[in-house]
């Protein structure tokens, strides 16, 4: 993960309090804080992020992995959340 320059207060605030609105807990996943880490029912993260992760499955390798093909974040969060992974990718 690349990491980037510590959140702003702002932005750590407003993130922090939509996940304890929602019953999250996250955690800083990197020194600087502009990651977190949290673990969350498939459930929750669907209705979080407004999506529907499903199964996806590598025929070649043979590998299955949770994802999604799109997902979204409430119109105030979006200049303060650059990406949720792993989501699309």
């Amino acid at each position: 993960m690349e990491s980037f320059a510590a959140p702003s207060d702002e932005t750590v605030q407003a993130v922090n309090a939509w996940l304890k609105e929602n019953g999250v807990e996250a955690t800083p996943a990197t020194p600087a804080g502009d990651w977190l880490a949290l673990s969350i029912p498939v459930s929750k993260a669907n209705a979080l992020f407004n999506t529907n992760f499903s199964v996806f499955h590598h025929v070649e390798s043979g590998t299955e992995s949770v994802r999604t093909l799109e997902y979204s974040v409430p119109s105030d969060l979006q200049g303060h959340i650059r990406a949720v992974h792993p989501t699309t990718s």
